[in-house]
């Protein structure tokens, strides 16, 4: 692949934003379970739920070792796709149990909203730091666009919990799965689909590049990924710029993220520093303020000087 062109940043962005552990300071799914389980008081949520993570982790872990033997996970980053890719198959599996397991079987749009208001005021869900203010920037600057992509099971619960927390995002610039009936306001069998019917379920790397590639195709801004796990990678590196959230110290998905890119051999400098990045510009930030810093160190003498 060539070179990408330098990044300028005072020229109009698409931000393409992960939601867990990127939005959020952490995953969501089992605040999205505690909801099933508040919902459904009487129903074993909590031991399906740990049945279908005890199932997937043993699937991963004999996946990884088919895939990538001893651990020798690639170099490059042709290869670095087709293990992804490979570990997709997993990924769908937990989905289809998960589905057969009717943990999320009774939710509402209604039930969401609230369980969703609920695990806000719980901190069960937490924003991360300076994400209301960067919206505020983000949609003060003219022809910004904003769009989230998440493997989440939920876009309603996504958007309910945005909502909640006073940092709205459009639900038609969210691109999530959905709980099967909840589009039309009907009660879910607890199957997780794709948000539209010709849409595409979203639980890999891979997919989440499609979907990027597709939104990219819809006008010719600038794309800016924020990422924070192995999930994001692909994303990351094809976006014009990479930003990776990375806490102190950092959560375990942020380090495997930062080893995958440290073995493929990519420079991944502080944001403030993103000049020095190389041809696939990826960079971190801690949080969205830093991000916010970023963006309206933007200038007029600093367009020049760029």
């Amino acid at each position: 692949m060539t070179a990408k062109p330098g990044f300028d940043k005072s020229q109009p962005i698409h931000w393409v934003l992960d939601w867990d552990g990127t939005i959020t300071r952490r995953d969501t799914l089992d605040a999205l379970v505690s909801i099933a389980a508040s919902a459904k008081p009487d129903s074993p949520v909590y031991e399906e739920w740990k049945r279908v993570s005890e199932a997937y982790i043993a699937d991963y872990t004999e996946a990884l070792e088919k895939f990538a033997p001893g651990g020798r996970l690639p170099t490059t980053i042709q290869e670095e796709r087709i293990l992804l890719q490979s570990l997709r198959s997993v990924e769908q599996a937990s989905l289809d149990r998960v589905s057969a397991s009717s943990i999320f079987a009774g939710l509402t749009q209604k039930l969401l909203e609230e369980g969703a208001s609920n695990v806000i005021n719980l901190k069960k869900v937490e924003i991360r730091s300076g994400f209301a203010d960067f919206l505020k920037l983000k949609y003060a600057k003219d022809h910004n666009i904003l769009d989230l992509l998440s493997v989440n099971w939920s876009c309603h619960f996504i958007c309910s919990c945005l909502k909640a927390a006073g940092a709205s995002i459009d639900k038609s610039s969210i691109y999530a799965n959905e709980l099967d009936g909840i589009n039309s306001n009907q009660i879910s069998q607890g199957k997780i689909s794709p948000r539209g019917s010709s849409e595409m379920t979203i639980i890999s790397s891979g997919d989440k590049l499609e979907y990027m590639t597709r939104l990219r195709q819809q006008n010719k801004s600038l794309v800016v990924y924020v990422g924070d796990s192995w999930t994001d990678i692909e994303c990351l590196i094809e976006a014009d710029l990479g930003i990776c959230i990375r806490d102190e110290p950092m959560s375990s998905s942020q380090k495997k993220l930062a080893e995958r890119l440290e073995a493929l051999g990519i420079r991944c400098p502080h944001l403030p520093d993103w000049r020095q990045t190389d041809k696939r510009q990826v960079v971190w930030a801690k949080d969205f303020a830093d991000v916010q810093a970023w963006m309206e160190a933007c200038t007029p003498q600093a367009k020049q000087s760029d």
